[in-house]
């Protein structure tokens, strides 16, 4: 859970309910507990879905892997990704940094000066180890820009990535893939994966998610820590805040 958050009374115009950052990690949070069991569903799935049955599918002869099984990973990896760059967002929020292109934030380059390879200046020798914990988690990450990484596979993970958002992710049986011919790109026709392979780098990006979920959570607690110590006598009122029943989650038929 985030911190008690402290707020001037004139910063938003709707002081009367809580701030919007409690409600957008409480999307996080779903989004990254919903990938994580489509995750789980995916991998320990051995039956064939009655979705798939009937559907007009072509064998291209390299063993290709075509299931809801073999969707629900791929979903969850791009979720996991996705809330990586959701995090950036929430740091470029929480702590005002000054960014001409918010819509370009990714969970690599939030920290940077925008177009250069340097640390934004209040970022410098800056007293928050959890916010500094998540700067080093995405130096796990590959970007064209920022190319220095600290994981040895933060390409391929970017690789597979881009693949499944925007062009051709072929995933074969994994105990085909390596008695493929061209095994590796197809002709430079997209990449090819194994499944056994796509599901351990998707458990790979979801842990990363999670870490970040509890970095981003335990620095903004530093912050405020920090606001209460500045002001020790200064008057704050309160909003409580209320779990949500479980009898809410419910889609509305309506």
């Amino acid at each position: 859970m985030l911190p008690p958050l402290i707020e001037g009374f004139n910063d938003r115009p709707d002081r009367y309910l809580p701030p919007p950052i409690v409600g957008f990690f409480s999307q996080m949070k779903q989004e990254y507990v919903s990938a994580r069991f489509v995750l789980f569903e995916g991998i320990s799935s051995t039956q064939v879905h009655f979705s798939d049955r009937g559907v007009a599918l072509t064998d291209t002869l390299n063993y290709p892997l075509y299931s809801l099984a073999s969707e629900r990973v791929r979903t969850a990896f791009r979720i996991a990704y996705s809330l990586l760059d959701k995090v950036a967002f929430l740091v470029y929020r929480y702590w005002n940094l000054d960014k001409k292109q918010p819509d370009r934030v990714s969970f690599k380059n939030v920290w940077m000066v925008e177009g250069k390879a340097c640390l934004l200046p209040q970022f410098e020798k800056y007293d928050n180890l959890p916010l500094r914990g998540l700067f080093w988690l995405s130096k796990e990450l590959f970007d064209e820009q920022l190319k220095l990484t600290t994981a040895a596979d933060a390409r391929e993970l970017h690789a597979i990535r881009n693949a499944l958002e925007h062009t051709y992710l072929r995933v074969s049986e994994g105990w085909a893939k390596p008695f493929m011919i061209n095994g590796t790109n197809n002709g430079s026709f997209g990449i090819a994966i194994g499944s056994d392979e796509l599901e351990a780098k998707a458990i790979r990006v979801m842990q990363m998610a999670r870490s970040a979920l509890f970095y981003v959570s335990f620095a903004i607690g530093v912050e405020e820590r920090k606001k209460r110590l500045a002001n020790p006598g200064q008057l704050i009122g309160s909003i409580p805040l209320f779990g949500l029943n479980d009898k809410r989650k419910r889609r509305d038929p309506c």
